[in-house]
């Protein structure tokens, strides 16, 4: 159950803390992460006013021994004490009591009255939208002809189901007015590479560069062997154009060396980048954009990503 509630809290359009008596973190929500920039790993059991020093004032640490000793609830609003967070952004604090097994803890939420907030009743839709997704999704790849939805030499999704689970998510990031994001990706100059080392050895090198898309990606994206040397990739749940620029530096910036028996070859990989709701409404118009921004890649020299809108 502590898992289930982790989670929530984790989702939530807010920044979570919740710290024991002596004031060390014991829970630290991905918003936080956001807010912040400081990861859960660098914030867990440590002191509050050692993870966010601005914390550290006098009337601050008095209210929380108030509110861990009364029960209290206290409200920080951004316009009263922009002093207590440099983060340029406007966040209201709102300080509680917790009570378990005798224990008492204090919960704090970071609430950025800067951006509009995601209603509960949306949150939920949304969840339970990509719940039933991933349910049908995983119930038509047991029924399905493998044949028919992925490609046979990478293993990947080929075209087919990569436009079936394209389409859906882009509907859904409309429904939520999120953000969705596309990758169309070229393996540099491998015409000559087939010429030198014949079609045998370039099928190896097209398997090759589809597992290392694999390895290069975040768990739901989703990597499509699109025809040839090209390949696309699916970023849902992604905030802005940075998720999308880490991805594509991680596959820039790998190591992308094949070797045969004495022979060696190194590949490279020219990548153009597009987002929904930036770059067009549909996926034919965020492939349309995506690809014109590989080709901007690989006039720049390949080996490299463009952003369709920068």
């Amino acid at each position: 159950m502590n898992n289930i509630l982790y989670d929530i809290l984790d989702n939530v359009n807010e920044g979570i803390i919740i710290l024991n008596s002596d004031f060390e973190i014991l829970f630290w929500n991905n918003n936080m992460t956001v807010i912040t920039q400081i990861n859960y790993e660098k914030a867990i059991n440590k002191y509050i006013y050692d993870v966010i020093p601005s914390l550290n004032k006098g009337y601050f640490n008095d209210t929380m021994k108030y509110v861990l000793n009364s029960g209290v609830k206290m409200f920080f609003s951004s316009a009263m004490h922009k002093d207590l967070l440099n983060y340029n952004k406007n966040i209201n604090l709102k300080i509680s009591r917790i009570q378990k097994d005798s224990l008492n803890y204090i919960l704090v939420e970071f609430i950025d009255v800067t951006s509009e907030f995601l209603r509960i009743h949306q949150l939920k839709e949304y969840v339970n939208e990509l719940y039933s997704l991933n349910k049908e999704l995983k119930e038509k790849e047991k029924t399905i002809n493998k044949l028919a939805y992925y490609d046979e030499l990478t293993g990947l999704a080929n075209r087919t189901l990569f436009f079936k689970v394209a389409n859906k998510f882009c509907v859904n990031a409309k429904r939520s007015k999120g953000l969705l994001g596309l990758m169309f990706i070229d393996v540099d100059k491998f015409k000559d590479i087939n010429d030198t080392y014949g079609h045998k050895k370039g099928d190896e090198i097209i398997a090759f560069a589809g597992e290392m898309l694999k390895k290069c990606t975040r768990e739901g994206d989703v990597v499509a062997r699109f025809g040839g040397d090209e390949f696309l990739i699916l970023l849902p749940f992604i905030k802005s154009y940075h998720d999308c620029k880490v991805v594509a530096s991680r596959i820039t910036n790998r190591n992308k060396t094949l070797s045969w028996d004495s022979d060696e070859i190194s590949i490279s990989l020219s990548i153009g980048v597009s987002m929904l709701p930036n770059d067009g409404n549909c996926i034919d118009e965020l492939m349309m954009q995506a690809d014109k921004a590989m080709y901007k890649a690989k006039n720049q020299g390949g080996n490299g990503y463009y952003l369709s809108s920068h």
